[in-house]
């Protein structure tokens, strides 16, 4: 059976402390010796390919024979040290912008799902081919009893405290193809249109700026803690405060805002762009060639608006499917006619074909929700749709 690298699912956790015996201990420092010796052969594989870190199986081959001929544990163990020595690179190498050996000092280690089962309230884990080490669960938490009727994703063990996570749901959500509601994501706003039983029924805008404010609050903050602290190691610990305050407030925010989306829309299909890669696109964003200090604080703004992790909240909370779409021509296509829009101020949208005269965040929500139906298999017609007239009050622009 092939291992599975991703466990697919929702996934609940509880955690609970314990006290280790003799052979966990020795256990975790083992696996601890071996994830340093994985961390080793990633950058020397690494170093010898253009700094280009080697995937989890990639690095389990080049350990292999080490580990058949020098430890003593099921092989299974071996998947998620190379998982870690992987993750514990790459987040070096993102953080400093360079690769570096790292040591693994904390005695801690994933267990596979094939590695640890619940017999009796307690937790088994295989440490060798038929031979188990056992853990009292303290079943406390008020949702153990719920979660425990699911299989184990992974176990977290460390030298003081188990953190078991199960997987709670399937990945294979329905799509509700009468029901799409289509969301564009910008700096200030979040714009949406819901298309329910082939009629445009309501299209609105949310106010995220507070969102924006608190990003260009926070650069501002940073920007006086360079100029103004002379300490080098004070700076960088203040720095690192700031940041981690701003990512905080961001994403209680975002959390607060996604859940009462996902709470008013439960009935309905999201449909977002795909924007991977939008970052480096941003670069290269044609509306802002002309004038070098827009096209810089268009890129700022791109960069600090966290438009994957709004996404990402609500796929997670939705319990429909999620659905991506091509951003490209979203806001440069009309929507009745077909024809390229031209932009003679940002915010406006105008059809030399039908003459039309469009909101451009309002349109490229319903663009958006138009080809999250074409995904769905059933076309719309904006021009077609018996709710246009009603409704075209909403993207024309005033």
């Amino acid at each position: 059976m092939s291992h599975p690298w991703r466990s697919r699912g929702e996934k609940r956790t509880i955690m609970f402390g314990y006290t280790p015996s003799d052979t966990i201990l020795k256990y975790l420092k083992d696996m601890r010796d071996l994830i340093n010796r994985a961390i080793l052969n990633a950058y020397s594989i690494a170093r010898s390919n253009d700094d280009s870190l080697p995937s989890p199986i990639t690095l389990r081959r080049s350990l292999k024979d080490y580990y058949d001929n020098n430890v003593a544990y099921a092989k299974h163990h071996i998947n998620p040290v190379c998982r870690t020595a992987i993750a514990m690179l790459r987040s070096y190498k993102k953080n400093n912008g360079r690769l570096k050996v790292v040591k693994a000092k904390r005695l801690a280690m994933r267990i596979d799902s094939e590695l640890a089962k619940i017999e009796d309230n307690r937790l088994r884990i295989t440490i060798r081919p038929n031979v188990y080490e056992y853990v009292d669960i303290v079943d406390r938490n008020k949702k153990y009893s719920e979660y425990s009727k699911y299989p184990i994703s992974e176990v977290l063990l460390t030298d003081n405290r188990v953190y078991i996570t199960f997987i709670t749901g399937s990945d294979d959500k329905p799509v509700i193809a009468n029901n799409i509601i289509g969301f564009d994501l910008n700096f200030k706003s979040v714009d949406y249109t819901v298309i329910k039983d082939n009629r445009i029924a309501y299209v609105d805008s949310i106010d995220t700026y507070d969102i924006a404010k608190t990003q260009r609050d926070y650069e501002r903050k940073r920007r006086k803690i360079q100029k103004h602290i002379r300490n080098p190691a004070k700076r960088i610990r203040k720095l690192k405060e700031a940041k981690h305050r701003q990512r905080n407030i961001v994403r209680d925010k975002l959390q607060k805002l996604t859940t009462n989306i996902v709470k008013n829309n439960e009935d309905k299909t999201f449909v977002f762009e795909d924007l991977t890669n939008i970052k480096k696109k941003g670069k290269k964003h044609k509306d802002h060639k002309r004038d070098g200090q827009s096209s810089k604080r268009f890129r700022t703004d791109i960069n600090r608006w966290p438009y994957r992790l709004f996404q990402m909240f609500v796929e997670y909370k939705s319990k429909n499917e999620t659905l991506y779409v091509d951003p490209e021509g979203t806001s440069s296509e009309c929507p009745v006619c077909g024809g390229i829009l031209e932009h003679p101020i940002w915010k406006m949208s105008k059809c030399d074909n039908c003459g039309a005269t469009f909101d451009r965040d309002r349109l490229s929500s319903l663009s958006i929700a138009v080809r999250g139906l074409h995904l769905c298999g059933t076309p719309f017609s904006v021009s077609g749709s018996a709710s246009w007239d009603s409704m075209k009050d909403n993207y024309l622009y005033r």
